[in-house]
């Protein structure tokens, strides 16, 4: 029982694979980004937080970064982000809506890259 998953064959991993489905690498960090890995978010606000001025205005300032590949709202954030989500359209942004019951956390809104970024720290760790 004991066996790592690197330790199985092509066979095992094949079954278990089919019976459990595909193994996630972060999944806990994905459930918390609405499905995205933390390295590819230029900015993230909670629920609370795109209520403020301060927070639509983080996610608007993000879409600016050249970086920016789409926009990632929550569905029970849709009517509050519905000014990025235009400023997004506009920009050429691609945009989506989710609703995973998987989803964990209080991020609702996240600006995501193609590609890992570095930053540090964002809106949301605020209230996190």
């Amino acid at each position: 029982m004991g066996q790592g998953w690197d330790n199985k064959s092509e066979l095992e991993k094949a079954v278990l694979a089919g019976i459990h489905g595909t193994p996630q690498l972060k999944r806990t960090e994905r459930r918390n980004f609405l499905g995205f890995f933390r390295e590819r978010i230029i900015q993230a606000v909670t629920f609370n937080q795109i209520k403020s001025k301060e927070g639509t205005a983080a996610i608007n300032e993000a879409l600016k970064d050249s970086r920016a590949k789409e926009l990632v709202v929550h569905s029970r954030a849709r009517s509050k982000a519905m000014p990025c989500i235009i400023n997004a359209q506009n920009k050429g942004i691609d945009f989506t809506i989710t609703n995973d019951p998987e989803f964990t956390g209080e991020v609702a809104v996240i600006v995501v890259a193609a590609e890992a970024v570095d930053v540090d720290k964002l809106l949301s760790d605020r209230e996190m």
